[in-house]
C-alpha cells in the first residue's frame, strides 16, 4: 500500500512537471502616468483574451513582466532564453510602448524602444529568432508575437457594434484550432512603421488592443460548425482589421494592422501591405495620420522621426493654409506657414481667440487641397497643403 501510494505521488509530480504552459511575457513601456494608465488597460485586455486560452486548452499559465529596470533587450533575450518550455507549450509576447522606424524597409514592424537602445530599438525579427531556436530544438509548439505601438489620441465617434453568433458550443474547438492548429511563429502589429497608431480616449483604450478583444470574442462564437473551417490567425487579423477600421470613420487617418507568420515548415504568410513610398499618388490617409500624430506626439525622439517620414513628401519650399475652428465660436482668418515652422509648432497648446481660453491639444486636422510639384521626379512632391483644425470640446 506504502509503494502504491509513493507510485501514485511520483506520478502526480511527474504530471506537474510536464504540464503543458503558455508563458506570457508584457514587454510594457510604463514611463509617465498617462501612458502607464494606458497599458495596463491594454495588459488586462490581453489578460482577458489569454485566460480564455488556458481554459479552453487546459494549460497552465505563466505571466512574467519585464519594465522598469529591466526593459532592455538583454533581459528579454535571457528570459526568453530561460523558459524551460516543452515541445508543446506557447510563448506569447506582449510589448506595448513606443515603435521606432525600422533601418529595413521591406519590414511590416516598427522597432521596439527599449531602455538600452532608445534610438534604434530592438528588431521584432530578433525577438522572433530567439523563439525559433526553441522551436528548432522541439521546445516550443507556437511563439505569438503581438506589437502594441499606441501613443496617438483621437476622439472616436464611432462604436463599433459587434457581429456575433449564438452558440457558446464551438468555444472550445475555436481555441484549440488558432493555437494548437498551427505550429510557428506569429507576429501580428498594430500598425505599419510609418503609420501611427491611435488611442480611443473615450473608450481609454488602444484601438488594435481592443479590436484583438473584439475580434476574439466573434471567433469563439461561430454562426455554426462551418465556420471553424476558417478558424485561423488570417481570419483573427481579419476580424480585427475589421474592427479597427469602423473607429476611424470619416477622419482622414491611416492605420493598418499587419500579420506575419511562419510555419514551424518553414512557409510564411505577410498581410499589411500599405501606400508604398513610391507611388504616383500622395496618399490623403497617410499624410492626415502622420500630421495628427505629431500634433499629438510630446515625445521628442517619435516627433523627430514623425517630422523626418512627412519631409518626404514635400518640396524644400512647401507652404501650409491653416484654418482653425475653435468649437461653436467664431473661425479665425487663414494663416499661411513654411512647412518647418508649422511642423515645430503643430503639438503647442491654442488660444481660443474669442474666450482667451488656453487649449492643451489640437483634436483633429483634416486635410483640403494638396497642390503638387511633379516637374522634377516621377513621384509628386506636396507644394502646398490646407488643413483644417479641429480645437475646443467638439461634441462626441
Amino acid at each position: 500500500m506504502k509503494n502504491l501510494l509513493l507510485l501514485c505521488f511520483g506520478l502526480c509530480i511527474s504530471v506537474s512537471i510536464h504540464a503543458q504552459k503558455l508563458y506570457i511575457l508584457f514587454v510594457v513601456d510604463d514611463e509617465g502616468s498617462n501612458f502607464g494608465l494606458l497599458q495596463l488597460r491594454n495588459e488586462s485586455d490581453m489578460l482577458y483574451i489569454l485566460e480564455i486560452v488556458e481554459r479552453e486548452l487546459d494549460y497552465k499559465m505563466e505571466v512574467i513582466h519585464l519594465s522598469k529596470q529591466r526593459f532592455t533587450a538583454n533581459d528579454l533575450h535571457q528570459t526568453i532564453d530561460s523558459l524551460p518550455t516543452s515541445e508543446n507549450d506557447i510563448v506569447v509576447i506582449y510589448y506595448t510602448g513606443f515603435g521606432l522606424l525600422p533601418p529595413n524597409k521591406s519590414s511590416l514592424f516598427a522597432h521596439w524602444k527599449l531602455r538600452d537602445n532608445p534610438t534604434v530599438g530592438l528588431s521584432v525579427d530578433e525577438v522572433a529568432s530567439w523563439l525559433e531556436v526553441k522551436q528548432k530544438a522541439k521546445k516550443l509548439h507556437l511563439g505569438l508575437i503581438v506589437s502594441e505601438y499606441s501613443a496617438q489620441s483621437i476622439h472616436s465617434p464611432q462604436r463599433v457594434i459587434d457581429t456575433l453568433g449564438v452558440s457558446m458550443a464551438y468555444r472550445k474547438q475555436v481555441v484549440k484550432k488558432l493555437f494548437l492548429g498551427h505550429c510557428g511563429i506569429v507576429k501580428m502589429g498594430s500598425s505599419l512603421p510609418d503609420e501611427p497608431s491611435w488611442v480611443n480616449e473615450n473608450h481609454s483604450a488602444s484601438l488594435f488592443t481592443e479590436s484583438l478583444v473584439r475580434a476574439f470574442e466573434r471567433m469563439l462564437m461561430p454562426l455554426d460548425s462551418s465556420d471553424l473551417y476558417q478558424v485561423s490567425f488570417r481570419q483573427f487579423h481579419a476580424y480585427s482589421s475589421s474592427y479597427l477600421h469602423r473607429y476611424f470613420n470619416e477622419i482622414p487617418i491611416s492605420q493598418t494592422p499587419v500579420l506575419e507568420m511562419k510555419s514551424c515548415e518553414g512557409s510564411t504568410f505577410r498581410s499589411g501591405v500599405g501606400v508604398s513610398s513610391d507611388s504616383s499618388t500622395v496618399s490623403v490617409k497617410v499624410l492626415g495620420g502622420l500630421l495628427n500624430s505629431l500634433a499629438h506626439n510630446k515625445d521628442p525622439l517619435q516627433r523627430q522621426q514623425i517630422k523626418q517620414q512627412l519631409a518626404y513628401y514635400f518640396t524644400p519650399d512647401a507652404t501650409v493654409r491653416v484654418v482653425r475652428m475653435y468649437g461653436m465660436n467664431r473661425i479665425p482668418k487663414p494663416k499661411e506657414y513654411t512647412l518647418g515652422a508649422y511642423l515645430d509648432t503643430i503639438h503647442l497648446p491654442g488660444v481660443n481667440p474669442s474666450t482667451q481660453e488656453i487649449i492643451p491639444n489640437m483634436m483633429y486636422l483634416y486635410i483640403g487641397k494638396i497642390e503638387t510639384d511633379t516637374t522634377l521626379l516621377k513621384s509628386p512632391l506636396v507644394k502646398r497643403l490646407s488643413v483644417s483644425e479641429i480645437w475646443g470640446n467638439v461634441a462626441h
